[in-house]
């Protein structure tokens, strides 16, 4: 992207008014100005002419079309790069379901850039610094000797990728980049995933890293640390415990949700794990948030003075009365959900060995216990 400058914008709307913008921006007042002209004779018509579109441009029309959306930083032209702003100017809608038409050859590349200066002017300060945070060139230095590069305020190269990082990921949850046994690859993690960092700090890639000749999955070894870390965390007491019959041999944490059919399998068979030396762990996870049909149903179970026979009452595989789920205890569902999400849980049942390796969904108990009791 073009260099940041300051500059004062004045531009006369289309009712006569004088608009003012006072930032740092990418563009100059003469491309508003330009832009100006070109927007209203090419966009207006659908854009409107202060680029403000229609107030219900999230609901589709009859034939069940998006009408055009606002371009004055009201929706989500923002979230975009400038290179795609031009390609969509330049190729039209149609590539992602629209029915712009496309400006290639009609108007320029100045022209196309006048026109994004144009409705870009209208953005909120508060918006464009988001957009430009986003989407900034880096000068950051090469992490290929990240442990020894300091800046003169002693801050670590390693500590300003991660402030970029989280800038581009929208994430603020963004680890300092760690070696991998990859040359000039660094691993990342943000949120519950992980990526991969090229050396000179330009590239992210994400996916498996994957050790051929070990036959390692490098990434999901990664992953189980942190899972082991903040299971780790959970108190014994806040879990619904389903103790192992005789000796203990291992320990399954299953994330569950009473709507669940295939978590009412799981806890049918529940019994049968028991007598192979395996604790199950519940913890709660509401497949739909606070509005999901098994919410109250987990408050109530976890605010139970007997948590095995409420879980066994809620998954339908007894009889009885569930108590009301507004003790403090009830609030632990809300807990388990946010660890739910942060360990990777798209689904329930999820169940997690105690080294940290997931099993995804219903697995029948002949099959599951030697892969839990296997580590």
């Amino acid at each position: 992207m073009r260099k940041l400058i300051p500059f004062l914008v004045l531009l006369l709307s289309g009712t006569g008014s004088l608009h003012a913008v006072n930032s740092e921006r990418w563009f100059s007042e003469e491309q508003v100005r330009q832009g100006s002209d070109l927007f209203i004779k090419n966009c207006a018509a659908c854009h409107g002419q202060n680029a403000e579109a229609t107030s219900n441009w999230k609901q589709t029309d009859a034939n069940g079309n998006y009408p055009p959306p606002p371009l004055n930083g009201s929706a989500h032209a923002w979230h975009h790069p400038i290179e795609l702003l031009r390609r969509t100017i330049q190729d039209g809608g149609a590539k992602i379901g629209g029915t712009m038409p496309a400006f290639k050859g009609k108007l320029s590349d100045a022209d196309i850039d006048a026109v994004i200066a144009y409705f870009q002017s209208f953005w909120p300060d508060a918006i464009y610094q988001n957009w430009a945070g986003r989407n900034k060139a880096s000068d950051l230095p090469t992490i290929a000797n990240i442990e020894e590069t300091l800046n003169a305020a002693g801050t670590s190269s390693k500590d300003k990728m991660t402030e970029l990082l989280r800038l581009r990921l929208g994430n603020s949850t963004v680890t300092k980049p760690v070696a991998t046994p990859v040359e000039g690859v660094f691993e990342v993690q943000y949120g519950a995933k992980f990526g991969y960092l090229s050396a000179d700090g330009q590239y992210l890639f994400t996916g498996n890293l994957i050790d051929l000749k070990q036959g390692r999955n490098l990434t999901e070894l990664s992953t189980r640390k942190i899972v082991v870390a903040e299971l780790d965390r959970v108190a014994l007491e806040d879990k619904i415990v389903f103790a192992a019959i005789g000796e203990e041999k291992a320990v399954l944490n299953v994330f569950t949700d009473t709507s669940c059919p295939y978590c009412q399998k799981l806890h049918a068979e529940v019994a049968e794990l028991q007598a192979a030396g395996i604790s199950v762990h519940y913890l709660p996870y509401p497949r739909g948030g606070m509005r999901g049909p098994g919410y109250q149903t987990l408050k109530q179970v976890w605010c139970a003075e007997d948590g095995e026979k409420a879980m066994t009452i809620a998954k339908g595989l007894d009889t009885g009365d569930l108590p009301a789920g507004d003790c403090a205890r009830g609030a632990f569902v809300d807990t388990g959900f946010a660890l739910g999400k942060k360990v990777g849980v798209k689904g329930t049942p999820a169940l997690f060995k105690s080294n940290g390796e997931a099993i995804q969904g219903y697995v029948p108990y002949r099959e599951l216990i030697p892969r839990v009791l296997n580590n």
